[in-house]
Formats: C-alpha cells, structure tokens, sequence
C-alpha cells in the first residue's frame, strides 16, 4: 500500500494535522469516534487533541485504513 494517496494528504501528514498510527499509541489525547483505522484528523488545543478516525482520504476520498484499502483490493 502507498504510504500516500495524493499531496494534500502527504501535506497534512507532514504539518500533523492528520497523523498516522496505532489508536494505542494515542497519548496526548482523545478519540472521539470509534471507527477502527490508523489515520486520524487531529484539532485542538496543543497537548490535548482530539483524534477523528477517518477511513477514507478527506482530500482526494481514496480509502486510505489498511482494512478498507485491503477490501477494495479484493473486489
């Protein structure tokens, strides 16, 4: 799988405004969905964000969560 799908996603990556990991791994804040991927859009104030699961690209709308990205393949 591409690490990204277009530039705007790679932009957000890089100003952290989108942030990829573990929801484990989350320790500066919340998550307020429970949608089950590695991709969140993170607001807030700084040292306590809250974390927006989000499944598919915000920018271009390509799914983006390992498990949706690998379904997609199957078809």
């Amino acid at each position: 799988m591409p690490t990204v799908c277009c530039e705007q996603l790679d932009a957000a990556l890089d100003r952290a405004a989108v942030v990829k990991t573990a929801a484990n791994r989350i320790d500066d804040g919340r998550i307020i969905n429970e949608i089950y991927t590695e991709f969140f859009v993170r607001g807030g104030p700084e040292g306590r964000y809250d974390y927006l699961g989000i499944n598919y690209c915000p920018f271009c709308g390509r799914a983006i969560s390992l498990g949706l990205w690998a379904a997609e393949k199957k078809k």
